[in-house]
């Protein structure tokens, strides 16, 4: 049996540099100018875990999610963290579309 271990900062970077190449290109260039630099923010239902932030978007922050596996975008609580991990299985190619809508209109 394997223990689970969280992602490092650079394990983020490597799979948000990944998916990033694969969206389209109006999202991928959308995606670009949202992007901030790579931050932790706490996981209030789990304490001493946190996600890596990876963009924001009107107030809202999209991280990796490790436990599910995917993007997640919400607001984040008035202490800039997340009360609990969102459990969707996004793709960021999701994510470009609730945010931008879809990509052969822009």
């Amino acid at each position: 049996m394997t223990s689970w271990t969280p992602p490092t900062k650079g394990d983020v970077e490597l799979l948000f540099a990944r998916e990033i190449a694969e969206l389209a290109p109006s999202h991928r260039a959308r995606f670009e100018a949202i992007a901030v630099p790579l931050r932790p923010v706490p996981v209030f239902d789990s304490p001493g875990e946190s996600v890596y932030v990876v963009a924001e978007h009107q107030g809202r922050i999209i991280y990796w999610s490790d436990i599910e596996e995917g993007w997640e975008c919400e607001m984040p609580n008035g202490s800039g963290g997340i009360d609990h991990r969102g459990s969707n299985q996004f793709e960021l190619s999701h994510i470009a579309h609730q945010l931008f809508g879809d990509a052969d209109a822009q």
